[in-house]
């Protein structure tokens, strides 16, 4: 429970004057707390209060008057039946159990004054953990009523239900969301109650909301990595994936080996332009799992992007520099060859991996290595020989290494895909000559060529 601060006794008159004075001339100490009694009795607890805060105005704080006080306050709680009613008088209860461990405390205040102080912090304490456990557990029953709510909206279609069950969570989730402030009014150090409330504005899209709470939740506790990854993707649902990156880095830090969230901060850092905080987490994942795909292709690509930039300044260059152009092409194509090691290692321990094989043919036909990227695109085509770039590259590497039959055969698959590729109709022109190919196929190639030049 929570530790109470010492500070200065506000006068009570000004604090606690709740309800106004009664008393006409000053009474005894004792007639005041007789007669205070004798109005709860009577159920007449405004009269009570107004006793008690004579009491105060004329000789100070007072343990019993003030016991007495919250007693008050707490009958007045139970008779409320909102969280919302019942605010204003748990405010005043945790006031005056406040004010009275501060009076226990203060020795300056008269001895008679401070009497039965360890019996009454204790009923005080007692109470405030009765209240904080039925706020709190009432909010929880709420909170899983907003959460089946939720699920029965998902699964219906009517107008008039939609409505209905729109108005009832959204009821339903601010009297938790009340009941849950009323726990930590009580009891400021518990986590939960934060954490509830940040589900429930989490639940009704309110996402910065959300954050609010769940990073209030993370000052009162040291076991913070499920509320880091809750702000995270609150901030992923607002499109501030610059703002996630801190929580999931965080998060990283005490569960290094959770690589699936190591993925969504580098998505992060990526969107933010942070390449090499990026390229460090991708790095981190393979110290891990070496043969994490995620981290393969992060620096596969990662590497391939960056040679393909260095060699455009080199062609940029070339004319005024070609010393320094023909360095950044030497530079590229170690970036070339360092992204080829990636996606190679991919596509090994991942042999169905498309990307893999279409990064891996693609350098390798950027490289002068024909044979290998042909070899990939027929692998290629086989995965889906429905893709018609994959027998265009296949053709065109076949073509390049001289393999003129084997290039006729994949231009051939891709006019049975799409006939209206003129360029290839011209390809097979040439290549049937080359290969004296029959009569027909060339009067085949002549005719579309034909009709694709009208």
């Amino acid at each position: 429970m929570k530790s109470f601060s010492y500070k200065i006794l506000i006068p009570l008159a000004l604090l606690l004057f709740s309800f106004g004075i009664s008393a006409a001339r000053k009474l005894p100490v004792g007639a005041y707390i007789t007669s205070a009694k004798i109005h709860v009795i009577e159920e007449r607890p405004e009269d009570a209060v107004a006793m008690l805060d004579s009491l105060f105005l004329y000789y100070g704080p007072h343990s019993q008057a003030l016991g007495l006080m919250a007693q008050i306050m707490v009958d007045f709680v139970e008779s409320k039946t909102t969280a919302d009613a019942k605010s204003p008088y748990v405010t005043k209860m945790i006031a005056y159990f406040d004010t009275l461990r501060i009076a226990c405390d203060n020795k300056d205040i008269k001895k008679k004054y401070r009497k039965n102080c360890d019996k009454l912090i204790e009923e005080a304490d007692s109470t405030i953990v009765k209240y904080w456990r039925e706020f709190y557990n009432r909010g929880i029953e709420q909170l899983n009523s907003v959460e089946e709510m939720f699920s029965e909206q998902k699964n219906t279609s009517d107008s008039a239900m939609l409505e209905f069950y729109t108005t009832s969570i959204t009821a339903k989730a601010d009297s938790s969301i009340s009941n849950m402030k009323l726990a930590i009014q009580l009891d400021s150090t518990d986590h939960r109650p934060y954490v509830a409330v940040g589900s429930l504005y989490e639940k009704q899209i309110k996402y910065e909301d959300a954050i609010v709470w769940l990073d209030r939740a993370m000052a009162q506790t040291e076991d913070s990595s499920s509320l880091l990854l809750s702000i995270a993707y609150n901030y992923i649902n607002l499109n501030e994936y610059c703002q996630a990156a801190p929580f999931f880095s965080k998060f990283l830090i005490a569960n290094p080996s959770d690589l699936s969230n190591a993925s969504n901060l580098t998505i992060c850092y990526i969107r933010c332009d942070m390449m090499d905080s990026a390229m460090s987490v991708f790095e981190k994942m393979l110290a891990v799992d070496s043969a994490y795909p995620d981290a393969l292709v992060g620096l596969g690509d990662f590497y391939r992007q960056k040679a393909g930039l260095t060699m455009k300044k080199a062609s940029e260059i070339s004319g005024d520099n070609p010393d320094k152009a023909a360095t950044m092409r030497e530079e590229a194509n170690e970036l070339f060859d360092k992204s080829a090691t990636y996606y190679e290692k991919l596509i090994t321990i991942n042999p169905d991996s498309i990307r893999g094989h279409e990064e891996y043919a693609l350098i390798s036909f950027i490289r002068g290595r024909y044979k290998i990227a042909a070899e990939v695109y027929e692998k290629l085509s086989v995965m889906e020989p429905d893709n018609i770039e994959h027998w265009i590259s296949l053709g065109d590497c076949q073509l390049t290494l001289q393999k003129f039959k084997e290039a006729v055969v994949a231009y051939e698959k891709v006019v049975e895909l799409d006939s209206e590729r003129r360029l290839i109709w011209e390809r097979l022109s040439d290549l049937y000559a080359e290969t004296r190919a029959s009569a027909a196929k060339k009067a085949e190639a002549e005719k579309n060529l034909k009709r694709l030049s009208n």
